[in-house]
């Protein structure tokens, strides 16, 4: 039995970088997180962002991965919600981070810094925009197809600047974006590298394509299903070893109907 998910007023945001699992509702998707931190440490240094516009139109979904823990984690996280409250109303993400990596490069110590991943998606127009900043790629199941594949820049074009480079490393670099329109009932599924960096006991690294491949295993029904079952099917694979990186699996579903 699937628990009703918490649903995001408008001009809501919810964020955090704790051990948790749960979902949320926005207009025209539902979004399950899981976001367990390694160690001993209750604060790691993935840290998720949920937020609605104040019209109810345009929701945002960031998945930020910092290197290590402590004092850069928090700066990192204050500046994101700090920026993602700027441009709450904004579909598109391009100033966004823009302005993230600039804050990296001033804030950070130089040593520092964070890969990432923002989703845009208007509720109205079901339009949904990925922006990656250095971050694991994406996949999305198709639903009408029973199809999986990688977010993908259809035809990588050129553009002044370093291209998709993780915040804080070096200035005035450009990010690239994909704009798709997922269909009902279509699945995304964001992840942090602690999950497929997972280390099971022979040594052997998971993978970004072998974990794409047990996806294709888990059943799409709902979010909240394939998440939970990719996080078994990983834990399996570890088979006792030690988590030894933050681990984050973020599944967004389009929902069948937009609600109001």
């Amino acid at each position: 039995m699937v628990a009703d998910p918490h649903r995001l007023r408008c001009a809501e945001t919810w964020a955090g970088n704790d051990g948790t699992s749960s979902a949320v509702e926005l207009p025209g998707l539902r979004v399950w997180v899981h976001s367990r931190p390694s160690g001993s440490s209750e604060a790691g240094g993935d840290v998720h962002y949920v937020s609605v516009c104040p019209s109810c139109i345009v929701s945002r979904i960031a998945l930020a991965d910092v290197s290590g823990h402590g004092h850069a984690v928090v700066t990192l996280s204050a500046r994101l919600r700090e920026l993602m409250q700027k441009y709450l109303t904004a579909l598109e993400q391009t100033s966004l981070m823009r302005d993230l990596n600039e804050a990296a490069m001033t804030e950070l110590d130089g040593v520092h810094y964070a890969t990432m991943v923002a989703v845009g998606f208007h509720g109205r127009r079901g339009l949904l925009v990925m922006t990656n900043a250095g971050h694991p790629p994406a996949f999305w199941y198709r639903a009408n197809r029973g199809e999986w594949g990688w977010f993908e820049p259809r035809g990588a074009r050129m553009r002044p600047g370093i291209n998709g480079t993780p915040l804080g490393l070096l200035p005035n670099a450009s990010y690239d974006r994909i704009v798709v329109k997922p269909e009902p009932d279509d699945l995304i599924v964001l992840y942090s590298d602690g999950i497929s960096e997972a280390i099971n006991p022979a040594g052997r690294e998971l993978g970004r394509n072998d974990f794409m491949t047990l996806a294709r295993t888990m059943d799409p029904s709902s979010a909240e299903t394939l998440g939970t079952q990719l996080i078994q099917a990983v834990t399996a694979f570890r088979g006792g070893q030690t988590q030894e990186d933050d681990e984050t699996i973020i599944v967004l579903q389009r929902l069948q109907i937009d609600r109001p």
